[in-house]
């Protein structure tokens, strides 16, 4: 269903020459960079002259624009300036360098510009995009996106996500999702949304308790705990077809499923024989193996990008602490020491990093540590914040919060800064979990 679509309404023809050498205008790795000034002037219609009034066409155009400014401001990398500032008269602008006037876009500091045009053809949007450099009086980048108009909102990720990658050498997010579980509806349901939270689709319909949903690494799948069948049991959802099919349905618990960066595998809680253990299942073969024996309750199974470590929550030391457990050896070690209550562990995309939620006096926030524990930093201080998840670039985390008995969620940055509400339309969203770069 989800990526099929993906597939199915967005096609991207260059404009310019694939060999072209890329300049980094932007470097993520700069302490403080300074913001780059860009202008977004409103994209012409292109179509039918004596429809380009026609208020539909206008609120067409509106949207796309509002969508690519959201994106550009949402990375904190660019300083756009207003249209009120604007000196070249957008009725009468060009679309190419020969026809633009640079010196009215330098005038206002803008060293960067965007411009373009739209038509469409009944439910077929046609959308070109290009990005000027205002000091070279060049053009940078160039892209034509046919989609759909049914949701302009995709078309402008796709080029945000070009934009981003052209100026900082670095993969774009926008066109990642965001999958969350909300009660909206009376049960609890999980649903996908676009990584802003807009054009949310329920994706679960069984009128039970789903819980702790997990993307698999090619985003295709989604891993979920579900009561539909009476007791806690693993499912997969497939998000191309819908087809829903059981994990893992022990007798007891089968909670906290994580697929293993191959997506061959997966890491769970099992009721063992003492208490809550950890287990690996094989999905080819469909056999377990155990990891954890003690009398504490192992949860939360975290794997590392390169498969050979898992993080996880133990209270075997009392209160609850996240460990670190080596695969090759069986050998598990103690990485948190701090806090009353540790919980929720997420590695960061290139295995540097772990994110959790930790609370001293059981109110929550999201703390950032290195992934042999050391170096914990405290990121949000709402006091109720749980479940971090990492962007696939490791810019940001997206997590739920809750003030009144009402749960929202809201993104910051790794370093602490840019907090943000993510809109999503549903209400009383927990549990996010940023998807992975689509295949």
């Amino acid at each position: 269903m989800i990526t099929k679509t993906i597939a199915v309404l967005i096609s991207l023809i260059f404009l310019i020459p694939f060999g072209a050498e890329a300049k980094v205008y932007i470097d993520l790795a700069a302490p403080q960079a300074k913001r780059l000034p860009i202008a977004i002037q409103d994209l012409k219609f292109l179509g039918d002259e004596s429809k380009a009034k026609d208020p539909a066409i206008s609120k067409l155009g509106a949207e796309l624009v509002d969508t690519l400014r959201s994106d550009i401001r949402f990375s904190g990398l660019f300083n756009i300036i207003e249209k009120d500032a604007y000196l070249e008269d957008a009725a009468k602008a060009g679309l190419t360098e020969d026809k633009i006037d640079f010196r009215l876009w330098r005038a206002i500091g803008a060293d960067t510009l965007i411009k373009g045009g739209f038509s469409i053809d009944k439910e077929k949007l046609t959308v070109e995009v290009r990005l000027f450099d205002s000091v070279t009086e060049k053009q940078v980048l160039g892209k034509k996106y046919i989609g759909s108009v049914t949701n302009p909102r995709r078309v402008m990720h796709y080029f945000a996500d070009n934009l981003y990658e052209e100026l900082t050498g670095r993969k774009g997010i926008f066109t990642t999702r965001v999958m969350f579980v909300s009660n909206r509806d009376g049960n609890k349901e999980i649903y996908v949304a676009d990584y802003d939270g807009r054009n949310a689709v329920k994706v679960t319909r069984n009128k039970s308790i789903n819980l702790s949903p997990q993307w698999s690494p090619d985003g295709k799948k989604a891993l979920y705990v579900s009561y539909k069948k009476g007791w806690p049991a693993l499912f997969q959802l497939d998000l191309t077809n819908g087809v829903d099919s059981g994990v893992s349905a022990k007798p007891g618990i089968n909670i906290g499923g994580r697929y293993s960066p191959d997506g061959m595998k997966v890491a769970l809680t099992l009721s063992g024989d003492k208490s809550p253990e950890l287990y690996i299942l094989d999905l080819s073969t469909g056999e377990y193996r155990r990891l954890t024996d003690n009398y504490g309750i192992d949860v939360s199974p975290a794997w590392s990008p390169d498969s050979s470590r898992i993080a996880y929550v133990s209270d075997v030391a009392g209160n609850p602490h996240i460990f670190m457990l080596e695969l090759a050896s069986g050998t598990a070690k103690r990485i948190t020491f701090e806090g009353k209550y540790n919980s929720s562990p997420a590695w960061s995309p290139d295995g540097s990093r772990i994110a959790f939620s930790r609370s001293d006096t059981g109110r929550f926030n999201i703390w950032v540590m290195n992934a042999d524990g050391t170096n914990p930093a405290q990121l949000t201080f709402d006091g109720n914040d749980r479940s971090p998840s990492w962007s696939p670039d490791g810019r940001y985390l997206i997590y739920s919060t809750s003030s009144k008995g009402v749960s929202s969620l809201r993104v910051v940055r790794s370093d602490g800064t840019g907090s943000m509400k993510i809109e999503t339309g549903v209400g009383n969203e927990k549990s996010p979990v940023w998807s992975p770069y689509f295949q």
